[in-house]
């Protein structure tokens, strides 16, 4: 195979698994501001604290009682573990919060972003300002090497968790009794509540849901690069770039603008000059949004829309 072939693939497939991040990141921002109306850019340190999670609940050391070997090493049961704590803890945030706000979205826009700088603080109170990562299981070691590209095995495990992960929730969205029911308010709050729906709890699981999904990209993160607490920043800021270049409140339109996005970066970063990695994505969401000001596909405040 050419070696300009093989740097191509090698890019590619590079570009694929940091594609399934921000899709995580960004479909947790769309299905809540889908539902209520609220841009939630606290989720980026909602993957901090998922990453900071995975790595104390993966150290054998601290949690002796997680089993650390297969089929069920630490690494899989702490990612799993740190979705369920940051599950629980944006319910609690909703509870407490943001339900409040439900009437002016920019309240809860405004709480959010005063959540970023409380819950950076708790991550650097607790775990310092150092770098952290987690070593991946033995099951995961390994490099597949295919024509000349390698393909180190816990990248591939973070694609395929991403994916699988994106279409739980396509599938669970559509053919789910909370699928439906979450659809229903969207569509009208005030009808679905006269149907017997459980508004509030339904809007309460989506925080939850979106949560649970950027506690997961953090700790597939931690396995891969290292983490630090301002890591969910950057993240937050990927993840808003994709909502917004796929339309905010589209899922469909996220996994899209994910791949774009970062098939965008990655291979600007590598043909051309890698410290403007980050002016490529921005770069890219200012020329869309210019053509198209709503995105690439058309903004929407009602997931029933989107899933039509």
């Amino acid at each position: 195979m050419p070696q300009e072939l093989t740097e191509f693939l090698q890019q590619l497939f590079n570009a694929l698994m940091i594609s399934g991040v921000y899709a995580l990141v960004a479909l947790g921002i769309t299905v809540i501001f889908g539902l209520t109306g609220i841009v939630k850019f606290s989720i980026g340190e909602l993957l901090t604290l998922g990453a900071f999670l995975t790595f104390t609940f993966a150290d054998n050391d601290r949690l002796t009682f997680l089993p650390a070997v297969p089929p069920f090493p630490a690494f899989f049961v702490a990612v799993f573990l740190a979705a369920l704590a940051i599950a629980a803890l944006s319910l609690l945030l909703e509870r407490a919060a943001f339900r409040f706000t439900l009437d002016q979205p920019i309240n809860g826009f405004i709480v959010s972003l005063g959540l970023i700088l409380v819950l950076q603080n708790l991550v650097i109170e607790y775990w310092g300002t150092e770098q952290r990562g987690i070593q991946p299981p033995s099951l995961l070691a390994g490099v597949w090497e295919l024509g000349g590209v390698r393909m180190p095995v816990e990248r591939w495990f973070v694609v395929w968790v991403t994916v699988g992960l994106i279409a739980a929730l396509f599938l669970g969205l559509r053919f789910t009794r909370h699928g439906r029911a979450l659809r229903a308010c969207a569509e009208d709050r005030d009808a679905a509540a006269l149907m017997g729906i459980p508004v509030n709890w339904v809007i309460a699981g989506t925080f939850a849901l979106g949560g649970a999904l950027a506690a997961t990209a953090g700790g597939l993160l931690a396995s891969v690069f290292p983490i630090t607490p301002y890591t969910g920043t950057q993240y937050l800021l990927k993840g808003f770039a994709v909502a917004l270049v796929g339309g905010l409140g589209n899922i469909e339109g996220a996994v899209v603008a994910a791949l774009l996005v970062g098939t965008t970066e990655t291979m600007g970063a590598a043909y051309l000059a890698g410290e403007w990695r980050d002016a490529y994505t921005f770069g890219l969401m200012i020329l869309i949004l210019l053509a198209r000001p709503t995105g690439l596909f058309q903004a929407r405040g009602r997931l029933q829309e989107t899933l039509q």
